[in-house]
């Protein structure tokens, strides 16, 4: 009887998030298949697992997965792990998924941690629908290409970033995307995790970055501003300037983004409420 290719969600950075299923299931299995065996050989003294290791990355899955099916046939099992999160997911293991499929052998996915979904959920925007694009490219047309994608998308788009890259990518983001939110997650549930919103500095540019666009804000939306919006507008940008110290202008497209209004109509709304309560008070005094 052939054995079973189990594709294991493991930890994005903290260990506790590894899920009972996942765990019975590397204990039980004969090898793990794993991006990086000094990653994965952590996580599982972490538990006390001690199983086999095989090496399975970019450079090598081709190469590797021939084997691998021969032991699944044979009547193994072997679990799949990338160095976080889900195997496939803008990681290895699609030839060897595939390549399991082609050959009729029993494919079971174990759901965990994924670091787009946790960016998505902190952000707090609606994402039924979404754009996940992986990581962004280096250069070129490639990521030309990206950034056109991007600001054509009309739904949240997702993309992971590298440290040394990320200062450039959110410039280049914020000269084309002037009215959509952009939220940067940096090292998720990790012990220097941070999450800004278009920050003007980029926070620490270390560790690993997930990146959110929002999509675009809705203009019929934003015309239609009922009073409570508008109020709550006005003492949400009072707290950002007295309390947090924010710039006047950016404490008016924090709100923006907040509420999902355009920022020019929310200032003028802004404006004309705060003068009308200004008139009303001077005939009451």
């Amino acid at each position: 009887m052939a054995g079973t290719l189990f594709v294991v969600a493991t930890p994005i950075g903290n260990l506790e998030d590894l899920s009972f299923r996942a765990l019975r299931t590397l204990k039980e299995v004969d090898v793990i298949a794993a991006e990086d065996t000094r990653r994965t050989g952590k996580l599982l003294a972490h538990y006390g697992v001690r199983k086999p290791l095989v090496s399975l990355r970019e450079h090598n899955e081709r190469r590797e997965t021939p084997r691998l099916i021969a032991r699944l046939m044979a009547g193994e099992s072997i679990a799949l792990v990338s160095d976080a999160g889900t195997p496939g997911i803008a990681d290895p293991g699609q030839h060897l998924v595939r390549a399991a499929r082609d050959a009729a052998l029993k494919v079971t996915p174990i759901p965990g941690p994924s670091a787009v979904m946790a960016a998505l959920s902190a952000t707090g925007i609606p994402s039924d629908k979404f754009l996940f694009l992986g990581f962004v490219p280096r250069s070129g047309l490639d990521r030309k290409r990206w950034l056109e994608e991007v600001t054509g998308a009309q739904v949240p788009v997702v993309s992971f970033e590298a440290p040394h890259r990320i200062r450039k990518t959110i410039d280049e983001l914020s000269d084309v995307l002037v009215n959509r939110p952009i939220y940067i997650h940096r090292e998720i549930s990790k012990i220097h995790e941070e999450y800004v919103e278009r920050p003007n500095n980029v926070i620490s540019e270390t560790g690993e970055f997930v990146i959110v666009v929002g999509p675009p804000v809705s203009h019929k939306k934003s015309l239609n501003l009922t009073d409570e919006t508008v109020e709550m507008a006005d003492r949400l940008i009072d707290h950002l300037i007295e309390k947090e110290s924010v710039p006047h202008e950016e404490a008016e497209r924090m709100a923006a983004q907040a509420l999902s209004a355009d920022q020019r109509i929310l200032r003028n709304a802004v404006k004309k409420a705060r003068f009308k309560r200004r008139r009303d008070e001077e005939r009451l005094s």
